[in-house]
């Protein structure tokens, strides 16, 4: 063949490349403006976690409790404890409800075939 044939050929690829990286790249804009729309909205929360990050929290030492009597002790104790045992008692409760509400109708099927 002869050489102009060849550079026509290769030029028409040459062409063709590039015409399908402007397409890929042309559809591809939409995407890169919604990720820089979230990246905006990133950049503010990340702002705002940056000056919360930069603050430094007041530390305070626990009170010293050595000289409370033991009965206030005692009883701070017990309420705590009854709390707890409340709070366990009602996600008991909760947990029960919820087994009470399951249907079984449909959802354990006999996936065995019988002959």
């Amino acid at each position: 063949m002869e050489a102009w044939i060849w550079w026509l050929i290769w030029g028409l690829l040459a062409v063709a490349a590039i015409a399908v990286w402007g397409f890929l790249l042309y559809s591809l804009t939409p995407a890169v403006t919604n990720i820089m729309k979230s990246l905006q909205k990133l950049a503010v929360v990340a702002e705002k976690l940056d000056a919360a990050a930069s603050t430094k929290p007041k530390l305070e030492h626990p009170v010293d409790n050595l000289h409370d009597s033991p009965a206030m002790v005692q009883r701070e104790r017990k309420t705590l404890l009854t709390e707890r045992r409340k709070r366990k008692e009602a996600r008991a409760r909760r947990l029960v409800t919820r087994v009470k509400d399951i249907k079984l109708e449909g959802r354990f099927k006999d996936v065995r075939k019988r002959s």
